[in-house]
């Protein structure tokens, strides 16, 4: 989360801005699960994933938050293998800056989130986890919960908890995730939960915080978030 306003007050505005160039200035990463029946005679609907990751700040936005969106949703950061942990496979958006620094200019908070591919993944997903990053402060020494799934939100606390990463759900007006118009939240249960990371905590989840290093260095820390995150997903519907 940069300081300061944002300089642009959507993403439709930011868009618009010719020197924006996909490719170049930023990148947009999604995926979207094939939902189909093939078996003859099947006596039960095949079932939908209906839930969804969230990096609406990534890349050198609020570095490292596509590389957990990724893994938390299935798929190492740097291969893209798929998890073999059986706790499903989640579709997931990235919006990530490239420039070699000033990377906050792109930052659009995600209640004027207007994006239209990430706004039509999010309306079809029940549940989502929205990962954002803070400052040191704002985090106070751990991960800040909010949303407006609440159930899924203190399942989340409770897997970081056994996990040993300090976490609580957020008193922090600006960090709470929970105006109805936060994309995260547009899901069919109208809610979300959204995580706040510390700068420090989410340097050290990587080897090498660098953008080109930071996929390819995860580390234990890393993995041990993920694996939490996941666990939460898996038992909610």
């Amino acid at each position: 989360m940069p300081p300061g306003p944002d300089i642009y007050t959507s993403m439709t505005a930011l868009y618009s801005d010719p020197s924006n160039v996909e490719g170049t200035t930023y990148a947009k990463r999604w995926k979207r699960h094939e939902w189909s029946q093939m078996v003859e005679k099947q006596a039960t609907d095949a079932p939908e994933t209906q839930k969804i990751v969230m990096a609406i700040h990534g890349g050198g936005i609020e570095p490292g938050t596509s590389e957990i969106a990724l893994a938390v949703a299935g798929y190492h950061p740097d291969t893209l293998v798929t998890s073999i942990d059986d706790l499903g496979l989640h579709d997931f958006w990235l919006f990530e800056g490239l420039l070699p620094s000033g990377n906050g200019k792109l930052h659009v908070t995600a209640s004027h989130y207007d994006e239209p591919i990430a706004t039509e993944l999010v309306q079809n997903a029940r549940r989502c986890i929205s990962l954002h990053g803070c400052s040191d402060t704002q985090a106070n020494g751990k991960i800040q919960i909010g949303g407006l799934d609440l159930e899924l939100g203190d399942i989340v606390l409770e897997e970081l908890t056994i996990a040993g990463i300090p976490a609580e759900i957020t008193t922090n007006e600006k960090l709470g995730g929970d105006l109805p118009n936060n994309i995260a939240n547009k899901t069919k249960i109208l809610g979300c939960v959204q995580l706040e990371m510390g700068t420090s905590y989410r340097s050290s989840l990587f080897g090498t915080n660098t953008q080109p290093q930071r996929k390819k260095t995860t580390n234990t820390q890393f993995w041990l978030l993920v694996g939490a995150l996941r666990k939460a997903m898996s038992r909610v519907q």
